[in-house]
């Protein structure tokens, strides 16, 4: 994969980027976790230092990948199970090239991201009706990775496709924490909050799941589709209280959640429902191992590397101070980090758009962490959403160094600082050659920072 940047960037923070795009992988961490042995699926849980079997013998298997990771996650199904797979739907990211040929008995559908779209309608009509008459020997294999909320969507009636899209960029931009998010997404969905699960059963249904949530919660990564669920219509009312948009939302969306509320529709399935009986789910990623795997490799490299979090959440403005003030002390010897220091750390912050402008949360981190650094010569950053797209731009997030800010504000002045404030924060950084292009990387592991302190 070919990683773009305007300008260069410091050599080591290069090298790591380098190396952290291609740990990203998703097929690394499917090759350590899933095999087969015989007619069985073995999945390794490291964490218990368990596996689990799942047997496939006389089981009719249907594949059904979503998210991001989509395709490379079904290359590598297909690749371990090849014709035990009797048919499948794989839904790919639009405008993300395409990395595999797939079989003719896969069906590959196109759809959009951040906001569903036509294809996402088409997908989850399609996913429901391959497992609508699905029965004990069928054995349902989900593939499910970040993204997945938008990209197969099926909005309870009256809800149209247009307030869909409408109450999702209204979520987006709110600065609520993806859990809120995805827990009014589960209330609003024909397929989502365990919904998929309940509609297949008496299948078995086994979920490989690829996270991009901190905390690496089953039923918040891609809203749960396969999982119980542990928010309410309450809930998702509270979250649209909170955040103001309770008068912005859809009159159809409003009023399937105050249905909820009356007991008029039904609750997303709950842990003790008997669908999870043959519901299985389990993590094969996560960011942490991400974090991991990219700090023993700044470790060979010459570094005191040390993960700092791989739940980081947090407005990006103000975890990009947090993350200075600990960077400047470090250089300063005021923390017990030796020197020198990579400190890696992965999760998701959230930006609360208040401005027209453009950017995504990786960029607005290290727009705002650039000023907090402004002259302290060794210490740089990156940040990236792993996925090769931060926000609504093609970049995939930025880089700075002590000189970035001084550039920002030799070229624009003290408007810079109203840049910031209209979350413009690609413009400031494309503009001078600071942000990173990987385009998509069929991957999806969150947002991953690395800070040097020389």
């Amino acid at each position: 994969m070919v990683i773009k940047t305007g300008k260069k960037m410091p050599e080591k923070l290069e090298t790591i980027l380098k190396e952290s795009v291609r740990l990203a992988d998703i097929q690394y961490y499917m090759k350590k976790r899933v095999r087969l042995e015989g007619e069985c699926l073995i999945i390794k849980n490291e964490k218990e230092n368990k596996e689990y079997k799942i047997t496939i013998k006389n089981k009719r298997v249907h594949l059904i990948s979503f998210g991001k990771a989509s395709q490379k996650m079904a290359e590598f199904a297909l690749n371990l199970l090849g014709s035990r797979i009797i048919d499948g739907i794989v839904v790919k990211l639009k405008f993300a090239e395409k990395i595999s040929e797939f079989p003719q008995n896969i069906k590959v559908i196109e759809a959009n991201h951040p906001v569903p779209d036509s294809g996402s309608i088409e997908a989850a009509k399609s996913i429901l009706n391959l497992i609508s008459n699905a029965s004990e020997d069928d054995l349902m294999l989900f593939l499910i990775s970040g993204g997945g909320s938008a990209m197969v969507e099926l909005p309870i009636d009256p809800i149209t496709l247009e307030d869909a899209e409408k109450a999702f960029s209204l979520l987006i931009r709110s600065g609520a924490t993806i859990h809120e998010i995805n827990a009014v997404r589960k209330h609003i969905s024909q397929i989502k909050g365990g919904k998929l699960a309940k509609k297949a059963y008496p299948a078995e249904v086994v979920s490989l799941i690829a996270s991009d949530v901190p905390g690496n919660y089953i039923d918040v990564i891609a809203s749960g589709p396969t999982a119980p669920d542990m928010s309410t219509y309450s809930d998702a009312y509270r979250i649209l209280e909170q955040y103001e948009i309770l008068d912005k939302i859809p009159k159809s969306v409003l009023e399937v959640i105050e249905k909820g509320l009356r007991g008029e529709i039904e609750e997303t399935p709950k842990p003790l429902d008997k669908v999870f009986e043959r519901a299985h789910n389990f993590l094969i990623a996560a960011p942490s191992d991400l974090a991991k795997e990219v700090s023993s490799y700044v470790s060979k490299i010459g570094y005191n590397s040390y993960v700092l979090t791989s739940i980081l959440q947090g407005e990006s403005g103000e975890v990009a101070k947090a993350l200075s003030s600990i960077a400047i002390d470090t250089k300063k010897g005021n923390t017990s980090f030796a020197l020198p220091t990579a400190l890696i750390l992965a999760g998701e912050t959230n930006v609360k758009v208040k401005g027209s402008g453009k950017g995504g949360r990786a960029m607005e981190l290290v727009a705002y962490f650039s000023r907090e650094i402004a002259g302290i010569d060794g210490i740089s950053i990156f940040a990236i959403d792993t996925d090769g797209m931060d926000g609504s731009t093609t970049s995939a997030g930025a880089f700075a160094d002590c000189n970035t800010w001084r550039k920002i504000f030799k070229k624009y002045g003290l408007k810079a600082f109203d840049e910031l404030r209209n979350n413009n924060s690609y413009e400031l950084l494309d503009s001078l050659g600071y942000t990173i292009y990987t385009g998509p990387t069929g991957s999806n592991l969150n947002n991953l920072i690395c800070i040097l302190i020389d």
